[in-house]
């Protein structure tokens, strides 16, 4: 049985909860977007 990409798991919503918790417009979501983006990358570099 194939499965829904677009649908998210529970640890996903949570964390989309937690990074929309003082979100107050479309700015900050692209600001706390790019700077997750950021931290996860250099994280990546780091490890591997």
């Amino acid at each position: 049985m194939k499965t829904n990409k677009n649908i998210l798991t529970e640890k996903e919503m949570e964390l989309v909860q937690l990074l929309m918790a003082d979100c107050k417009s479309t700015g900050d979501i692209q600001n706390k977007l790019k700077r997750s983006f950021l931290g996860t990358t250099e994280q990546m570099l780091y490890y591997f």
